[in-house]
């Protein structure tokens, strides 16, 4: 039983080590294996170890950089093999659908935009299947397994586990089994996940938050108000899905019934003022309803940083003038201010946190049980949680 414990712990021990490698790879390379060694804290043998069995798997490819090292050498940098897999992506908002195709790094292979057509709920999800068809006759045909998955983002309630859509308002869908839909029509595997969760595990995976494990994404925008949660390094949906509705949180007892059913809801008592904006007007009213979403967030998650998003709090100048307001009204001392800053990845957020999340779920679990070579005892192995 001893010898079985301690086979299973180095077991264990191998493949969070070589996860942190990976992450470690996906989200800074170039980089060298000192680099890694710093940033994942593990032994410089063992980061030896497991990038020599990733580059024989094919998933990190090894070139020579072009400064010379003390020694008088050009250090040897890592970079991810990103043709190793692609997800297929389609972002549906009321006005537009974007689609197309993410590599492993990150990086768009092919991306295109068609106006949404919301004529009818049938309508719409024709389009969507239309959209993830388009994306998929992208995929090099050549390349076994090249495509991980598809990738679905909806503005709404969604259970991210089964892909049903519980409820979208704007889309007029209600308990549709989209993901279920998907698969039998490509026969891959499919992940649908609410458009604001997405944006904030994109800036996760790829934006201002790739080493920060407590965040809130907030999005202001003609559709009002959003939040995604990322709490310990994961997303945070809560127990029934329903998780960063900023938007449907009470500002005033006495104030107007929201669509939702509510009274006095922020995105209700914001309504003028996103449509004043919209109309070229002045925004100071949106500031101030933006500035309080994000107190009551900081106040009740206290998040190591908060990301901006959306059609209007993208904007570097809109960003600035909330973080000023909220740093005013905020309980935390001067100084703890989290760090408030206009998302790194814009329009394409949903899709790049699409991708990364069909890459998280459909490849990088069966990329490293089934490519890997055994790893037998090696020296410095260290276990990390």
């Amino acid at each position: 039983m001893t010898d079985l414990r301690r086979a299973a712990d180095s077991t264990l021990a191998k493949k969070v080590n070589t996860m942190l490698v990976v992450d470690a790879v996906r989200k800074y390379s170039p980089l060298s294996r000192a680099d890694v060694a710093k940033l994942t804290m593990l032994s410089p043998s063992t980061v030896s170890g497991i990038v020599s069995d990733l580059v024989r798997a094919g998933l990190v490819t090894e070139t020579k950089g072009t400064a010379a090292s003390v020694g008088g050498r050009r250090p040897i940098l890592l970079t991810l093999n990103a043709s190793a897999s692609l997800a297929a992506i389609i972002d549906v908002q009321v006005a537009r659908i974007l689609y197309g195709v993410i590599d492993l790094a990150g990086s768009p292979v092919y991306v295109m935009k068609e106006d949404a057509d919301l004529s009818s709920p049938a309508s719409t999800a024709d389009q969507v299947l239309r959209a993830a068809a388009r994306a998929l006759a992208k995929l090099p045909r050549a390349s076994a397994g090249a495509a991980a998955g598809i990738g679905v983002g909806v503005p709404g309630i969604v259970d991210s586990r089964t892909g049903v859509i519980l409820k979208s308002t704007r889309l007029r869908w209600a308990n549709f089994p989209l993901a279920a839909r998907l698969q039998r029509e490509f026969g891959l595997p499919v992940l649908v996940e609410r458009d604001v969760r997405a944006a904030a595990w994109g800036e996760r995976c790829y934006g201002h938050a790739r080493n920060v494990s407590d965040f809130v994404y907030m999005t202001v925008g003609e559709g009002g108000f959003g939040a995604g949660l990322v709490v310990n390094g994961k997303p945070y949906t809560g127990a029934r899905m329903h998780a960063g509705e900023l938007g449907h949180m009470t500002v005033d007892m006495h104030g107007e019934r929201c669509l939702c059913g509510n009274i006095g809801c922020l995105a209700g008592a914001a309504l003028a003022s996103i449509r004043e904006w919209k109309a070229g007007g002045a925004d100071d009213a949106l500031v101030e309803y933006s500035a309080t979403g994000l107190v009551n967030l900081v106040n009740l998650l206290d998040p190591e940083l908060v990301v901006l998003g959306g059609d209007i709090g993208g904007r570097p100048d809109f960003a600035s003038r909330v973080e000023a307001v909220a740093k005013e009204r905020a309980l935390l001392a001067p100084g703890q201010m989290p760090r408030v800053l206009p998302s790194q990845l814009g329009d394409m957020g949903v899709a790049l946190g699409l991708a990364g999340l069909v890459f998280d779920r459909f490849y990088w679990s069966h990329a490293l049980a089934q490519d890997l070579p055994e790893m037998g005892e090696r020296g410095g192995m260290s276990y990390r949680t």
